[in-house]
């Protein structure tokens, strides 16, 4: 009995202890599960203070040598030196930034005028890795499926030694009638080219007749007669190729940030926005690695060296003064940019 009975004291001594060992075996995994939680989380908390102290420093430096905005200037210049009709808003949204790698991105909203609305178009995100292109894309608010948001201009015949003729877009009559059943309480965007080529101010002049007002105007930089190696598109006896724009002056610091500008062509601000033409293309040039940089030296060697003629433009005003534009004999190929309800300043 005796025996059995130390048997039985052997059992549950043997039975504690494994139970003890159960628990301190738990004890112990949780120790070092806890263990690690804490290592990865003094891991993630000092490279996330690394990541700090690496971004406060390359932020700081591209904000005030002014890369960032520089970059909101160069995605800007780009959009409205080259796509009729549409201006950009770089005084509300997001700006620029800038990430570990250095990658460069922005995103900024689109508009056309039309009368006094500023009407929202879509967006352009850019992208630019350190040693890489800037990547525009476009994001058109479209309307209508399968819509041109943004045709190019119609290069004048004399230019490229071709007979001038007196025909007219094909779409000239269809649009005068879709225009005469609209009602006077409305203003329109319109763009359309000139049969010939002429001085900005003579365009100018030409328009005055006219109350409408102008925002942006094709020029001819030696497209397919000097400069051979550029994009164009056909439509019958027209060329059309995506033009160096002529726009209102924007007048930037030293550190790229907007300071002024004027809101549309006149004859007050056209010599200004001539200036700031030659000064936009050269910054561009210098700063901005992009498609087309190479074409633009050549645009802008040819522009100095003959003289600026421009082609085309793009207008806003009420209605009825578009459809008498549409009537002129030296303007052909019209496209609409927008139609809204009346928002005019007769002054």
């Amino acid at each position: 009995m005796k025996k059995d009975h130390d048997s039985v004291l052997e059992d549950l001594k043997e039975d504690d202890q494994m139970k003890h060992d159960k628990k301190s075996a738990r004890k112990m995994i949780w120790h070092t599960r806890l263990s690690i939680g804490f290592t990865v989380i003094r891991t993630l908390l000092l490279i996330f203070l690394l990541y700090i102290l690496y971004m406060i420093p390359v932020e700081m430096y591209y904000d005030m040598t002014g890369k960032q905005a520089g970059f909101d200037r160069l995605v800007t210049t780009l959009v409205e030196t080259r796509y009729p009709g549409v201006e950009v808003d770089n005084m509300h949204g997001r700006h620029a930034e800038i990430n570990p790698i250095l990658t460069q991105s922005t995103t900024l909203k689109l508009y056309r005028s039309v009368g006094e609305w500023k009407v929202a178009a879509g967006e352009v995100e850019a992208k630019k890795r350190l040693f890489g292109d800037v990547n525009l894309k476009l994001h058109f608010d479209e309307k209508y499926l399968g819509e041109n948001m943004v045709p190019d201009f119609a290069l004048p015949p004399e230019i490229l030694d071709q007979e001038s003729s007196d025909k007219v877009s094909g779409s000239t009559e269809q649009l005068k009638e879709q225009l005469a059943k609209i009602g006077d309480g409305h203003v329109v965007q319109a763009q359309f080219s000139v049969k010939e080529a002429m001085k900005p101010n003579q365009l100018l002049k030409k328009l005055s007749e006219y109350d409408v007002r102008v925002y942006q105007m094709p020029v001819y930089g030696g497209e397919m007669t000097d400069i051979r190696d550029i994009s164009y598109s056909r439509s019958g006896q027209f060329t059309f190729v995506q033009p160096l724009l002529l726009k209102p002056q924007i007048i930037y610091d030293e550190n790229n940030r907007h300071s002024s500008s004027v809101s549309y062509l006149s004859d007050v601000t056209i010599e200004e926005s001539i200036d700031q033409f030659y000064q936009n293309v050269d910054w561009l040039i210098e700063n901005g690695n992009y498609s087309g940089r190479e074409i633009d030296q050549q645009r802008i060697n040819y522009i100095r060296k003959h003289g600026m003629l421009v082609y085309g433009a793009v207008v806003s005003g009420p209605i009825r003064e578009i459809e008498k534009l549409i009537d002129e004999e030296l303007f052909h190929q019209f496209n609409l940019g927008g139609i809204e309800v009346w928002n005019w300043d007769n002054g």
